[in-house]
């Protein structure tokens, strides 16, 4: 009889920590993130980076781990100094073509950084907007470099610089494994981020100004264009700060702003 109450007993406690049973059969992730420390481990196949940011707009902290195959960044450099320049009319035509192939190319590179985007909207239950703000601060929150097709020189010293990059810019994949990316860099990452998380970005460039900033249709407030009939607002990306709808000083002109990339384009 004390056996069978003693069974009865288990099978109660069982059942009031069934997450804790259930947790315990999942498959265990890659890597956790233990703290909001950012650190990089370089290994031989691949590295590792751990970021930490805030959205003082949403009063939010981020921490997102990731990794990325070493392999894959030898693929992404190799696509962008073997493509082909595009045939284009204009400027902006030209840069729009380079942009689509290097983001539509890496994005089969990109899982692991989407997995851990998801599971830190998922983790905090953001919003459609509030998760734009988070992608858009995280790439905010890595130090600005200068990407140059060239040489780096003494004209460059304001800023660390990566030179000898064939458009001068990285690529998604490439920004994300060296952590480098200049203004069109980001953008284009940013880019392929949100077209995977059905957002509609858009980047856009100017000759004038010889910039590149993101666009995108989200609730803000402030500079905008207006595209197929809806706000798309101005988003500069190359420092922590600035919030959709604020166009750096001196930049301000909206018709030396041109649409680079755009999905339905």
């Amino acid at each position: 009889m004390k056996g069978w109450k003693f069974l009865v007993w288990v099978l109660v406690i069982l059942f009031i920590n069934k997450s804790v049973i259930i947790s315990l059969w999942k498959e265990t992730p890659k890597f956790s993130i233990e703290s909001c420390e950012e650190y990089t481990q370089t290994g031989t196949f691949a590295v590792q980076h751990q970021r930490a940011w805030e959205d003082q707009k949403h009063h939010t902290d981020y921490c997102l781990a990731y990794e990325m195959d070493k392999q894959a960044n030898q693929s992404a450099a190799s696509n962008k100094n073997e493509m082909a320049d595009p045939k284009a009319y204009s400027y902006p035509e030209f840069w729009g073509k380079v942009y689509h192939q290097l983001a539509e190319t890496d994005q089969v590179h990109m899982k692991t950084v989407f997995d851990s985007l998801d599971q830190l909207s998922k983790k905090d239950s953001l919003s459609y907007t509030a998760f734009a703000h988070a992608v858009v601060k995280m790439v905010q929150d890595i130090p600005y470099q200068y990407i140059l097709s060239d040489d780096c020189t003494s004209d460059h010293s304001d800023h660390p610089c990566y030179g000898n990059q064939r458009y001068g810019i990285t690529s998604p994949v490439e920004f994300l494994y060296t952590l480098k990316g200049d203004c069109d860099s980001r953008t284009v990452l940013i880019y392929a981020i949100l077209r995977h998380f059905n957002y509609d970005p858009v980047v856009l460039i100017s000759k004038e100004y010889r910039h590149s900033m993101l666009a995108l249709n989200i609730s803000a407030a402030g500079d905008y264009l207006t595209i197929a009939g809806e706000k798309y607002y101005f988003w500069e990306t190359t420092a922590t700060g600035w919030e959709p709808g604020i166009i750096p000083p001196g930049m301000d002109n909206k018709k030396y702003w041109d649409i680079a990339l755009k999905h339905e384009l």
